[in-house]
C-alpha cells in the first residue's frame, strides 16, 4: 500500500518536479522499501518491478532530466536483488539496449548512476550480455567515458565490473583494444589520479588472470611493455599515492600473483629488482594503518547535506552498495599473501632467500615487517 501511494506520487511529481528536495525524499523512500523488503527476502523482487517499472518508464520517456539517475539507481538496487542464477529477466533485458545508447551518457548526472546499472547487469546476467551481443556495446560506453577526466571514475567502475564477470574466453579477443585505449590515455593525458585508476585496473586483472597473460597482451602491443610499466608507471606510484581501502587490498592480489607466479621475474638482475620492489611494495601496503585494508568507501567521498537538483549526480542513501570486490572470496589478504609467499619460497628458495637477504641489508624496516606478517601466520 506504501508503495503504491509513493508510485502514485511519483506520477504526479514527474509531470512538474519543482520540489527538488520533496523530489529526493519520495526517491529515498522508495529505496528504504526495496532494502527493507527485498535484501531479506529477493522472492518480492518482481513484485516491487512491477509496481515500480511503469512510473520509471514514464519518467524516462518524458525525459525529466531530475529523475533519470534516481531511476537509474533504485533500478538497480532492484536488480542487484534479484536471486542469484535468475538471470536479467524480460523486463530488464529489454531495457539495455537503450541504456547503451550514447545519448543517455551525455548527460553528466547520468553517468554515476548508469554505470552502477551497468555494474548491475554484468553481475547478474554476464552470460546473457555476451549471448546478445551486448558487450561491444558496453565497452562502446567505457571508451566514451575514459575519453573525459570528468567521467573517467566511471569508466574504471565499468571495466572492472566487466573483468569481473565476464568469461575471459569472452573477452580475449578484446583484451589487446583494451590495453591500447589504456595506454593511449596514460600516455596522452597521465594525471595522478588516472595513474592510481590504471594501476589498480592492472593489478585487478593480474590477480584475476595472472601477470603472464597480461605480459602477453601488453608485449604484443610493445615489446618490453610489462617491464616498462611495472618500473615507471605501476611501482612508483605505489610509493608515491599508497592505495587505501579496497583498492589496497586489490593491490596486495595483484603483487602477490607478480611475486609468487611469475618467476621469470627471478631469472636476471633486472627481473629480481622488480621482484624486490614488489615484495616491498605489498609488505608496505600490508603494514601501513592508514591502507584501511578491504575495507568500503564510496570515491566520492562523504556528500553534503544540503540536497538539490545536482547536475553532476543525486545520490541515494538508502540505494547505495559497496564497491564492488573481485576478490571476494579472499577474506584475509595478509596470510593469503604469507601462504603464497612461503610456496614460493619451496620452489625457488635459493634465489628467493638471496633476495630477501639482500633486502634486509638494504631496507631493514620493510623486511622486518615482512617477518612479522610471516609470523603471524605461522611461518
Amino acid at each position: 500500500i506504501v508503495l503504491e501511494k509513493l508510485t502514485t506520487a511519483l506520477f504526479v511529481v514527474a509531470k512538474n518536479p519543482r520540489n527538488p528536495q520533496y523530489n529526493h525524499y519520495l526517491f529515498e523512500s522508495i529505496a528504504v522499501l526495496v532494502k527493507a523488503v527485498c535484501s531479506k527476502h529477493p522472492e518480492h523482487v518482481a513484485t516491487f518491478e512491477g509496481l515500480l517499472f511503469p512510473p520509471f518508464q514514464q519518467v524516462l520517456q518524458m525525459d525529466v532530466a531530475e529523475f533519470s539517475p534516481y531511476v537509474f539507481q533504485v533500478l538497480a538496487q532492484l536488480l542487484e536483488y534479484r536471486a542469484d542464477n535468475t538471470g536479467l529477466g524480460e523486463a530488464y533485458g529489454m531495457l539495455l539496449p537503450p541504456l547503451l545508447s550514447p545519448v543517455l551518457w551525455e548527460r553528466r548526472g547520468n553517468i554515476p548512476a548508469l554505470t552502477r546499472l551497468l555494474q548491475a547487469y554484468l553481475v547478474k546476467g554476464a552470460s546473457e550480455i555476451v549471448s546478445k551481443g551486448q558487450l561491444n556495446g558496453m565497452l562502446g560506453v567505457f571508451q566514451k567515458l575514459i575519453s573525459s577526466k570528468a567521467s573517467e571514475i566511471s569508466a574504471f567502475d565499468l571495466l572492472g565490473a566487466v573483468t569481473q564477470c565476464i568469461a575471459i574466453e569472452s573477452l580475449d579477443p578484446l583484451l589487446i583494444s583494451i590495453f591500447q585505449i589504456l595506454l593511449m590515455r596514460l600516455q596522452q593525458g597521465k594525471t595522478p589520479r588516472y595513474v592510481r585508476l590504471v594501476t589498480d585496473y592492472f593489478a585487478q586483472f593480474i590477480g584475476q588472470y595472472g601477470c603472464e597473460k597480461m605480459s602477453t597482451v601488453l608485449d604484443s602491443i610493445q615489446p618490453g611493455l610489462m617491464t616498462m610499466i611495472l618500473t615507471q608507471v605501476w611501482l612508483p606510484r605505489l610509493s608515491s599515492d599508497p592505495p587505501v581501502r579496497m583498492a589496497a587490498k586489490i593491490q596486495i592480489v595483484g603483487l602477490t600473483k607478480i611475486i609468487v607466479d611469475t618467476p621469470t621475474f627471478l631469472g636476471d638482475a633486472n627481473g629480481q629488482q622488480i621482484w624486490t620492489q614488489a615484495l616491498v611494495a605489498a609488505v608496505k601496503i600490508l603494514t601501513s594503518e592508514e591502507s584501511y585494508l578491504g575495507s568500503s568507501a564510496d570515491k566520492a567521498g562523504d556528500q553534503d547535506s544540503e540536497i538539490g537538483y545536482d547536475p553532476t549526480m543525486s545520490r541515494l542513501s538508502f540505494a547505495s552498495r559497496p564497491p564492488l570486490d573481485p576478490f571476494s572470496n579472499i577474506t584475509n589478504v595478509a596470510q593469503t599473501f604469507a601462504m603464497a609467499l612461503n610456496r614460493a619460497r619451496s620452489t625457488n628458495n635459493a634465489v628467493i632467500q638471496s633476495l630477501l637477504q639482500q633486502g634486509q641489508s638494504v631496507d631493514p624496516k620493510s623486511f622486518a615487517a615482512l617477518d612479522t606478517i610471516l609470523s603471524k601466520v605461522g611461518m
